[in-house]
């Protein structure tokens, strides 16, 4: 009986360390990040949109005032229209990213730093969190949830929108 579960304790660990090095792995992960960099040049709402699955049950959470939820690719239209109408000379880069999946959902969670300037001209510096869980859907990894989030200054109650974490 120990035998048996060593063996099999054996073949569980194979499993997984071929699964871990596996190169589709590797592949899946580079295109994740592809998607997350990709995402961050967009410069308009349908360059943006290319990156989320079409189903009405996709979610985005925003950092934007209120609804702070949009679901369905109308709802996301709608708030990266109003977005990307606010701002121009963006730049959005990583400070950190990391990315896994297990070749059907994957996940990537990062910080990035936006800068560029409102429509009337003013700086924007923001450092903002952001968690995206993708899909593969006919053999393209999409959006299908998103997250994005300030940290809060606990002493205020305001978002740390210069935050460094």
């Amino acid at each position: 009986m120990k035998r048996s579960g060593l063996f099999v304790g054996l073949l569980v660990l194979a499993a997984t360390v071929i699964c871990l090095t596996h190169p589709a792995a590797a592949d899946d992960r580079q295109a994740i990040t592809d998607v997350e960099h990709k995402l961050a040049d967009a410069t308009n709402a349908n360059d943006a949109l290319k990156y989320y699955d079409t189903s009405d049950q996709t979610t985005l959470f925003d950092m934007s005032g209120p609804p702070r939820e949009y679901q369905g690719q109308k709802a996301i239209r709608g708030d990266f229209e109003k977005a990307f109408a606010g701002f121009k000379d963006l730049k959005v880069t990583f400070v950190e990213l990391q990315v896994d999946s297990d070749g059907k959902l994957g996940y990537a969670h990062s910080v990035q730093h936006f800068t560029g300037k409102t429509a009337d001209g003013k700086p924007v510096d923001i450092t903002f969190r952001q968690t995206d869980v993708l899909r593969k859907i006919d053999g393209q990894w999409k959006i299908i949830h998103q997250h994005i989030s300030l940290p809060v200054d606990m002493k205020t109650g305001k978002a740390d929108m210069e935050s460094k974490m």
